[in-house]
């Protein structure tokens, strides 16, 4: 207050104000609120049109308006029109459309010659260069050249947000009756009596503390990294795979012929482009023709199983993992997005998580693996039943039910042993049992919610609140 006294200052934006105070604008802000929760001033907030120059704009001052290059680049007895096009680029046509406007320039018999001397057509295009120069530095030119800069794409408006500052009481008086507010006391006061000078900014013992919302990791991703802790102390060892994979690992070594319909259209997503090269696969390729040649009783191509497809399950890792022959006992899991033409709804995602597992061993079992499931299903907290089923790359097969919190039965495990003809293609000579679901339709059912689609909501409230049920 005592400076704003002393250097005259009544009213005016908070720029004037730190200008003519001295103090840096954030700072000054902050003073200001108090003085105005005091009625010692009126702060409003307005809207202030400020001219800034488009990337065109700063190229024209830069290189020069196309008209100032055009007046420089005409000789004296004339430059033809074809040559100027061809040293002005692409804006030859806005520079001498611009100079013919102005009168400084005319054209006859396809020759471009100067309508006044060089120097005073120069000086008719500087005012425009200065207007341009003031929008660079904030400044409003006349209204005439703003609007010409803003019309050729030069200059554009942006609103800016200005805090306007009125004072509203008499400084001289405020300042009689002020005394320094401090907020806290401290021993050095009390010892020299310093306190009684000072007056005690007073509390709200009421007021709530601020609200302080630190990060947290979204529930999906706990939920899959509590599926991914489970396996790991169960001994399984993690395996990733990609995204785009071939149909040799997708479909082909899983034993689904070349005319399954979940290769069709309908089902799977395709890449455009050529198929990749599978002469890495030699020895593999030969086993794989061999086996859907004599199962199937079809000529096996392999140009089919080179084309590139957003993988649709993750059985693609555990296949990839399959021909690297790992040495028994071997457990591998993997968690990764599949790609699936689904229409989205409440119970269905075209792109969602799946687990898949594998373990195998001589000697390897069907009791074995569900024995594996159900010890999966306690460690979640859930009971489990099954039944037979068909998949194509295994047998037998079942499917797995889990009985969630609210007693109905969900179906989540799609499990088996995996075919001979798939075990012989991959070269292992043991049985290996396999298993996979879906986790988000878990995590949906697990918490509670009742559509899928709500464990990807972009509702920021929401996803603090929300406090998942294991």
């Amino acid at each position: 207050m005592r400076l704003m006294r002393e250097r005259g200052f009544s009213s005016g934006s908070l720029s004037k104000a730190s200008a003519v105070l001295g103090l840096e604008r954030s700072k000054l802000a902050s003073i200001l609120m108090l003085l105005k929760e005091k009625g010692i001033v009126e702060v409003r907030e307005s809207s202030i049109w400020r001219p800034r120059l488009t990337s065109r704009g700063e190229d024209a001052l830069r290189r020069g308006l196309p008209e100032e290059r055009l007046i420089r680049s005409i000789d004296e007895g004339g430059t033809p029109l074809k040559e100027l096009s061809e040293m002005l680029g692409e804006e030859a046509g806005i520079a001498v459309g611009q100079a013919r406007r102005k009168g400084l320039v005319s054209i006859a018999g396809g020759v471009v010659r100067l309508s006044l001397p060089r120097e005073e057509a120069l000086e008719r295009v500087a005012h425009l260069r200065r207007a341009l120069e003031e929008c660079r530095e904030g400044r409003l030119p006349q209204r005439e050249l703003l609007e010409e800069l803003r019309s050729r794409g030069l200059v554009e408006e942006v609103e800016e947000k200005e805090l306007l500052v009125t004072v509203t009481r008499d400084l001289e008086e405020v300042l009689k009756d002020a005394r320094v507010e401090m907020s806290r006391l401290t021993s050095s006061m009390l010892k020299s009596g310093a306190w009684r000078s000072f007056k005690f900014r007073s509390y709200d013992v009421r007021a709530e503390p601020p609200e302080v919302l630190p990060a947290r990791a979204h529930f999906l991703a706990e939920f899959i990294e509590r599926l991914r802790d489970l396996f790991k102390e169960m001994g399984f060892k993690e395996v990733r795979g990609n995204v785009v994979e071939l149909e040799l690992f997708n479909f082909d070594l899983l034993f689904q012929a070349q005319d399954h319909p979940a290769r069709e259209i309908h089902d799977s997503l395709w890449l455009k482009g050529e198929a990749a090269d599978l002469s890495e696969y030699g020895e593999l390729i030969g086993r794989v023709a061999q086996v859907h040649e004599r199962s199937w009783r079809y000529k096996w191509d392999p140009q089919v199983a080179a084309r590139l497809v957003l993988r649709s399950q993750t059985t693609a890792v555990s296949a990839r993992t399959l021909i690297a022959r790992p040495r028994p006992p071997m457990r591998f899991f993997t968690i990764g997005r599949v790609y699936r033409r689904d229409a989205v709804d409440a119970t269905h995602l075209p792109e969602f998580h799946q687990l898949d597992g594998i373990e195998g061993y001589p000697g390897y079992t069907f009791r074995e693996l569900l024995g594996t499931l159900k010890d999966v299903s306690e460690r979640l907290g859930l009971e489990v039943k099954f039944k037979p089923a068909y998949f194509p790359f295994t047998e037998p097969s079942v499917e797995g039910y889990v009985r969630l919190p609210n007693g109905k039965w969900l179906e989540l495990y799609g499990a088996g042993l995996f075919r001979p003809e798939v075990l012989e293609m991959a070269g292992l000579d043991y049985p290996v049992g396999a298993w996979g679901f879906g986790i988000e339709r878990l995590a949906a059912a697990s918490f509670g919610i009742p559509d899928i689609r709500i464990l990807y909501t972009s509702d920021v409230d929401f996803i603090r609140k929300f406090r998942a049920r294991w």
